[in-house]
């Protein structure tokens, strides 16, 4: 009850959570509205109020104190001293009502209402009981601690998990989930806990809140990771599953090999922007291999976007971990953004880091600029920022080269001329590229600048 006692202080006056009930005339299993509220008492005297409400009842329930159940769930056989509870039913018109309070001795007093008319308990006061607790402990916290005691006393996680199946509240369901992994599990019971939880609860925010709040004991082995990544999955909520990834990712206990794993999960989220919010965090958090950067490439190809896509790629770059393999892939990536602005920022961050000593990386970079930048403009810049690199001849001839793609004379001018000095303390053979591309030049007047440029 310590827990209902927290739950009721911490949370608002009234909030209102959506559950659902098994739909009995749909062929398949689906659940329908109930309004469910929790609140708590302005004088903070430690009651909770419960209201439990579907098609068929609305159930009413104020209790304080510890609640003890029977073992068959259908008589409250004790409650702490100074505790309560009372039970409200209204249905198709009528009401009913139990009232069972203990003495100044510690003894239970059970009063049973039909309407305003009090009954005898003992004939059907008890009965009624019977006939309703099992439902109220299933849809509200009321005795779950002992519950889940008891029952796994008697079958294990299977038997705790089996009534957690009948259980109508995803909030009801996380109370008991969190219950049972207080316990000493095994790693099948775990793999069961994990699947049994994404399988079950639909709420967003309490299933990652359980996946969260577990990640140690979830992530010990390749079984309970894998299903750990399913669970996460079926979390719909962009959200909430990058808020899962991101827990696990400042984890520093988590390996390179697990959070390359984990990284799976990333592939169902369809925002951009938290889809970029959890491979920066990986970047910024990780030490990043060869091997996971290649995936952050892969996954930036769900990016849309191509502000949060050059972000994600820009980050990646400074982290300086391209093999050549990873180099390619990272192009390939490149290709994918649509604007001149973004693929030129993200271009113009790869050429102020070290360039890939593989003799075709710079003739690949440069094939995209000139396929795929249609604005001058920035394809000058491109080239600009280049001329500030040490080239080789060969890199010098190739730039060279594709610069007369730039169809502008006004910016290809600038383009070569920014070039002009490394090619001034280059072989005659660069020299004769860089008059050759300047031959492209219409305008008298840039062209003529163009050739200035040389010694």
């Amino acid at each position: 009850m310590n827990r209902l006692k927290k739950a009721a202080t911490v949370l608002p006056v009234l909030l209102i959570l959506t559950l659902f009930v098994f739909n009995p005339f749909n062929g398949e299993a689906q659940k329908r509205q109930i309004s469910y509220s929790y609140n708590s008492n302005k004088d903070d005297d430690g009651s909770t109020r419960v209201r439990y409400k579907d098609s068929r009842n609305d159930f009413k329930i104020e209790f304080k104190g510890d609640i003890t159940v029977s073992d068959d769930d259908r008589d409250i056989i004790g409650i702490s001293r100074g505790g309560y509870i009372e039970i409200r039913r209204s249905s198709f018109g009528s009401s009913r009502r139990i009232v069972i309070e203990t003495t100044s001795s510690g003894q239970l007093t059970k009063s049973y209402y039909v309407g305003r008319k009090e009954k005898n308990y003992n004939t059907e006061g008890k009965a009624w009981l019977a006939e309703i607790l099992p439902e109220i402990l299933r849809s509200t916290t009321i005795a779950a601690e002992s519950r889940v005691e008891r029952f796994y006393k008697r079958g294990g996680a299977d038997a705790v998990l089996d009534e957690i199946g009948s259980m109508k509240s995803d909030f009801v369901q996380s109370t008991y989930f969190r219950l049972l992994l207080r316990h000493n599990l095994t790693n099948n019971e775990l793999v069961s806990v994990i699947r049994k939880a994404g399988n079950e609860i639909e709420s967003d925010y309490y299933l990652s809140g359980i996946l969260e709040e577990n990640q140690k004991a979830f992530l010990a082995n390749d079984r309970t990771t894998d299903a750990y990544i399913d669970a996460a999955k079926s979390i719909g909520s962009d959200h909430y599953a990058s808020n899962v990834l991101k827990k696990v990712i400042n984890d520093a206990s988590i390996t390179d090999v697990q959070m390359g794993s984990l990284l799976k999960i990333s592939k169902d989220i369809g925002s951009d922007h938290y889809l970029s919010l959890v491979l920066k965090e990986v970047m910024d958090k990780r030490t990043l291999n060869s091997q996971n950067a290649m995936k952050i490439i892969s996954l930036s190809s769900d990016i849309q976007s191509d502000h949060h896509k050059s972000e994600v790629l820009k980050k990646l770059v400074e982290r300086k971990v391209l093999s050549n393999n990873g180099y390619d892939a990272f192009i390939g990536a490149l290709d994918d953004i649509q604007s001149d602005h973004y693929v030129t920022e993200v271009i113009k961050k790869l050429l102020d880091t070290k360039l890939e000593d593989s003799p075709g990386s710079l003739g690949r970079l440069l094939t995209l600029v000139k396929n795929n930048v249609q604005s001058d403009h920035y394809a000058s810049e491109i080239y600009k920022r280049l001329a500030k690199r040490s080239l080789s001849d060969d890199q010098l001839m190739a730039a060279l080269e594709t610069s007369t793609a730039i169809h502008s004379d006004h910016y290809h001018a600038e383009a070569l001329i920014a070039l002009s000095g490394r090619v001034n303390s280059a072989p005659d053979r660069v020299k004769q590229a860089y008059r050759n591309a300047a031959k492209s030049i219409n305008s008298t007047t840039y062209y003529g600048r163009a050739l200035r440029a040389l010694d």
